[in-house]
């Protein structure tokens, strides 16, 4: 029979390469999020990268105040660490920080996931993209002149940059291209449908 000191021995030991494994699965982990990102990651690069929390929504799944959106064939990318309402700097997804994108009246939810997409459709340009949200809103149905209102009232405190023009400038400029875009049954059904049950579905 092994004697108390052998039996604490061996314990130690156990304990010891225990905390070893767990330390160098903690370095692995950290290791693989701290790889820099592809030049053009996919979701699930992206998901494995931020430190945890981030899910993924496929393409034509993701549904806000009972409005299904779709972006093409791209998914959506749920972060709640996103430094900011939403983004999409990669080729492939949208990125939502649904914590904040939750406080906003459901036509400026509308709005910011459609301008992202307008990112992905058009590239870059602030001005093609906020135009862009406002004309597939007005197309699907679901921007009104009330809720564009309610954009201009979310952006209106926005200072000018490089990339974008300043709040009240972004409105004009909006209000201009709802003037000219007409509703249209048929890109309604592109790019928001009402579902039969609501809720987004992440993976």
């Amino acid at each position: 029979m092994a004697s108390t000191d052998t039996r604490r021995t061996g314990e130690g030991v156990k304990s010891h390469l225990l905390a070893i494994t767990v330390a160098v699965a903690l370095a692995c982990a950290a290791s693989a999020a701290a790889q820099p990102l592809k030049t053009n990651p996919t979701p699930q690069d992206y998901v494995e990268r931020n430190g945890g929390g981030a899910s993924i929504v496929p393409a034509g799944q993701l549904v806000l105040d009972g409005h299904r959106m779709s972006c093409g064939g791209w998914a959506t990318v749920l972060d709640p660490n996103l430094n900011d309402y939403a983004a999409a700097p990669y080729p492939q997804f949208v990125i939502l920080n649904m914590p904040y994108v939750a406080k906003v009246p459901t036509a400026v939810k509308l709005w910011i996931y459609s301008h992202e997409c307008g990112h992905l459709v058009g590239g870059p340009d602030e001005n093609k993209a906020d135009c862009f949200a406002v004309r597939r809103g007005r197309a699907a149905g679901w921007l009104t002149r009330q809720g564009l209102e309610e954009v201009c009232g979310f952006v209106s405190a926005a200072h000018p940059d490089a990339a974008h023009l300043s709040g009240p400038d972004r409105c004009a400029l909006m209000r201009a291209c709802f003037q000219n875009a007409a509703p249209n049954t048929a890109a309604s059904a592109r790019g928001s449908q009402k579902p039969a049950q609501v809720g987004p579905r992440s993976q």
